[in-house]
């Protein structure tokens, strides 16, 4: 008999494993408290009121706090700390960084005291975060809670920082910002209320990253004190010779003056010159800065900044008065606008006039008329209301001053010559940058014969130079002479203002600084010119004849206070 085939058992299906996700411990947060609390407490001053964060305790009591800097600027000498079991005690400064606004306390002394972990790793975004502190000048320690918005590396004031949406008040600054495991990460700083635009916004705080404060606590323990440059107003005196170049920073704070460092010194022409490095992208916040100058105390001072939200510059004049009065304004054309943008601004003042640069070019004639002949020149942060952020800082680098030098005064007169060249006098010196100012005669009316005179500069050579010119035609052009018989065509326009009747005077001025130019006539600007090609620097002169055919042989052509002020530095 066949065998038969057996019938197979059926299969068992698997029974399916557990593999639900574990759900995470939660945050004893009463727990989290009572760890974090007795390590922060209050800072004040009689000015001021914040909070502060103890770092280390020695086997005496003794201990260091960390503390912003702000809080305790304006009465260093006076501070008072108020611990978590109700006890004051006096402070002492150790050493401050008024750039990273961080400042460390020494306090003596206290059982109670206990220090917190500074952590050594950046909090993750998105993380849970609590801050400590003592808004709105508490007599108890309060606990917020939040995440980690974001961590990023401020360049500018070579610091990180913890954004975070745990709400902080006046009082939080110097408090602590801590992970669920009480490290601190952070240091509570300042928050943005608004944005650039002026709307208000929530849960825009910042702390300063732990990373930052354990790289700086030993120079502060060490006595350090880099206080921000600008705090106060320095002593003016009338020292000789250039100032400069310095840096710093201009700590942005809450008490509506306009944040300044002067170069103590009394000028009224001068050049002075700066790199700012903006202090936030505008989604943040308005900012400005620039120049105060000729200020002479007592509220008598003009202002030049240029501001971010506007995009313009503005010249003010204080003489006297409750308020600056608005003087001049403009387009701030080329003016970089990004968290890491830096901007060149620098001005020449001479007599009643001024000339402002942003970036190598000229963007504003300044009507200086008014208010004191000299005082003391300072950069600026925080002119306009608004534009400051607590916490911040608005850097400047290569702040220097200087006074024109002159190098001509001179008159005379140029013949008219059938040779085919310019006829040129030419002042003494290389300038780069310069004012040349003369006053020409006409030779004959513009009806009875073509005339032109004007100036040549930038001159490394016979034949090598840029010139700038006007002619009987109501116009002005402007070329580039490269050498041989090689001239590079320029621009040219209309000079409305020209007089051109017979005998008449007319006066030209040039202002050249960097690669921009201003051409003047009678007083009033008629072009701005290009000069990023050609020579950097060279010989600075007048003449006539710039047009071939251009002059009637045997006439002449008088000029008068031919004058040159060289703008550039002297060497030391």
């Amino acid at each position: 008999m066949p065998t038969p085939t057996p019938t197979p058992a059926p299969t068992a299906d698997p029974t399916p494993e557990n593999t639900a996700t574990p759900t995470p411990e939660p945050i004893d947060l009463v727990a989290l408290a009572a760890l974090v609390r007795p390590s922060v407490v209050k800072v004040s001053t009689d000015t001021a009121v914040g909070s502060g964060v103890i770092v280390e305790v020695d086997d005496s009591g003794k201990a260091v706090v960390v503390t912003n800097f702000h809080v305790i600027e304006d009465d260093p000498g006076n501070v008072r700390v108020l611990s978590e079991d109700g006890g004051s005690y006096d402070a002492t400064l150790l050493g401050s960084d008024g750039s990273k606004d961080l400042a460390a306390l020494s306090v003596c002394c206290s059982e109670s005291f206990q220090a917190v972990e500074l952590s050594e790793t950046r909090p993750a975004q998105g993380a849970d975060v609590f801050t400590m502190g003592y808004p709105l000048d508490s007599d108890s320690a309060v606990m917020t809670r939040g995440i980690v918005s974001s961590v990023n590396f401020e360049a500018s004031l070579d610091r990180w920082e913890v954004q975070t949406d745990a709400s902080l008040n006046v009082g939080n600054s110097g408090g602590a910002l801590f992970t669920a495991d009480g490290d601190v990460v952070g240091i509570t700083a300042f928050v943005i209320p608004e944005s650039g635009t002026g709307v208000p916004v929530e849960g825009v705080g910042f702390a300063i990253g732990s990373e930052t404060v354990l790289a700086v606590l030993p120079t502060l323990k060490a006595g350090v004190r880099v206080d921000d440059p600008g705090a106060g107003r320095d002593t003016v005196t009338d020292t000789p010779g250039p100032f400069g170049p310095v840096e710093g920073y201009l700590r942005h704070d809450e008490d509506e003056f306009i944040e300044e460092h002067g170069a103590g010194l009394l000028r009224g022409d001068f050049v002075v010159a700066a790199e700012f490095h903006n202090p936030y992208p505008a989604v943040i916040s308005g900012w400005d800065y620039g120049f105060l100058f000729r200020d002479a105390g007592q509220n008598n001072y003009h202002a030049v900044i240029v501001e971010n939200i506007s995009g313009m510059w503005f010249h003010y004049l204080r003489d006297g008065a409750d308020e600056a009065r608005l003087v001049g304004s403009g387009q701030a054309s080329g003016l970089w606008l990004g968290s890491e943008g830096v901007n060149d601004l620098r001005l020449a003042a001479l007599g009643d006039q001024g000339w402002l640069f942003l970036n190598g070019r000229a963007i504003g004639t300044l009507d200086l008329s008014g208010g004191a002949a000299e005082g003391n020149i300072s950069v600026i942060t925080g002119f306009h209301d608004g534009n400051e952020v607590t916490g911040r800082s608005t850097r400047f680098r290569e702040f220097s001053v200087h006074e024109p030098q002159s190098i001509g005064n001179r008159s005379g007169v140029l013949d008219h010559t059938e040779d085919g060249f310019i006829e040129r006098s030419l002042a003494a010196g290389s300038p780069s940058d310069f004012i040349a100012v003369a006053t020409f005669t006409n030779p004959n009316a513009g009806s009875a014969g073509w005339w032109d005179y004007g100036f040549t500069f930038r001159g490394s050579g016979p034949d090598s130079y840029h010139g700038v010119y006007v002619g009987s035609n109501r116009e002005w052009n402007h070329f580039l002479r490269g050498g041989g018989s090689g001239t590079a065509s320029g621009r040219s326009g209309r000079v409305l203002n020209l007089n051109t009747r017979e005998d008449a005077q007319n006066t030209l001025m040039l202002v050249v600084v960097g690669e921009a130019g201003l051409l003047y006539v009678n007083g009033e600007q008629v072009s701005a010119l290009d000069l990023r090609e050609g020579a950097a620097h060279g010989s600075v002169g007048i003449g006539s004849g710039f047009f071939e055919g251009g002059r009637l042989p045997g006439q002449q052509t008088y000029y008068s206070d031919f004058r040159v002020w060289s703008l550039d530095r002297a060497e030391p």
